[in-house]
């Protein structure tokens, strides 16, 4: 006697399509997420960016923003990835009711409203509290190095930025002498009405580069211009407002930082979060470009009260953190 199975017939069609949502469990987070970006969450300040009634209607506000914090609770933070998860996954599609942005149209998204968005945070802490799972009896505050999206050979120091300048603004200028040399033996054969050859794209890159060394050596001496001012006002050892010829700045991210991890250095970002120890839900963040942590416990600590109105009754930290100074802001803060 033959076994027998379930059927398994792929081409089969329901007369009666289901919902999207009956293809996710009832429990499953998406549902939770969907409806508390609905029905709890204030986006006025994205929806009242809206008012052209002209050109095609874009994807709802409401369900860009679901897909955004869904994605990043699901450990999805690229908008490639998220794309291909409107198409792929059931529970996305219980969260965008089967819309497809591409993602272009998410990223422009994310970038347009990022002020409204980092401000989703506290509303969303607000619910946490609200339901109790905020109790701030104690903190956990740590920082981690992520790495930027840059890599840390585009980074280049103020003193070979010069070198690099002067050697570039040469090799540009004898192309530009031959270019017009070669122009004018081309018009004396050709006639000047007949178009010349371009440029080779590899001189066009070199200016952008030549341009690229400019602004970031620019912003150096910017930096080292309000360190030098800020030192003066604040009383300090005065510092020279032109920058160390070792002072970095990476062309691709220039906001990161070349920063020691895990026994190596990369191009990286330093991470902090505080984290409330018993329910485990994030009660401050922030991103900065400094190595070290010790300067940060002082902002994270503020923006707990901000943040949720109250102060931490306790606070652990590693001997990262440990300062006089950071030791006299715990005591004035009865931490």
């Amino acid at each position: 006697m033959a076994k027998t199975y379930r059927p398994w017939d792929v081409e089969q069609r329901w007369l009666l399509p289901p919902s999207v949502l009956e293809l996710v469990p009832a429990e499953h987070p998406a549902h939770f997420i969907r409806e508390l970006v609905r029905q709890e969450l204030d986006l006025s300040a994205i929806l009242d960016v809206y008012r052209e009634e002209r050109g095609q209607p874009p994807y709802h506000p409401v369900m860009m923003t679901a897909l955004l914090l869904y994605a990043y609770s699901q450990g999805v933070p690229s908008a490639r990835q998220m794309a291909k998860a409107c198409l792929e996954r059931v529970d996305v599609m219980a969260v965008t009711a089967r819309c497809a942005p591409d993602f272009r149209t998410i990223s422009d998204f994310r970038k347009r409203h990022l002020a409204a968005l980092k401000d989703l945070f506290v509303q969303v802490l607000a619910l946490c509290a609200e339901a109790g799972l905020v109790r701030l009896g104690h903190v956990a505050l740590d920082g981690t190095k992520i790495q930027a999206n840059a890599s840390r050979h585009k980074a280049m120091s103020y003193g070979r930025m010069d070198e690099e300048l002067r050697r570039l603004e040469a090799d540009v200028r004898a192309w530009f002498e031959k270019s017009a040399a070669i122009d004018e033996a081309e018009d004396a054969q050709d006639g000047k009405d007949r178009r010349g050859q371009e440029l080779p794209d590899w001189v066009t890159d070199k200016q952008k580069r030549t341009a690229k060394i400019r602004e970031a050596k620019a912003a150096l001496k910017k930096q080292a211009r309000e360190a030098a001012e800020k030192a003066e006002r604040e009383g300090e050892r005065k510092t020279s407002p032109t920058p160390d010829a070792k002072a970095q700045r990476n062309f691709t991210d220039p906001d990161s930082k070349m920063m020691h991890t895990k026994g190596r250095f990369e191009q990286a970002y330093n991470c902090q979060a505080a984290v409330d120890a018993e329910s485990q839900v994030i009660v401050a963040r922030e991103v900065v470009a400094e190595q070290n942590d010790a300067p940060q416990l002082r902002p994270m600590v503020a923006q707990i009260k901000v943040n949720t109105g109250r102060q931490a009754r306790e606070l652990s930290a590693d001997n990262g953190y440990c300062s006089e100074a950071n030791l006299k802001e715990l005591a004035r803060r009865h931490i």
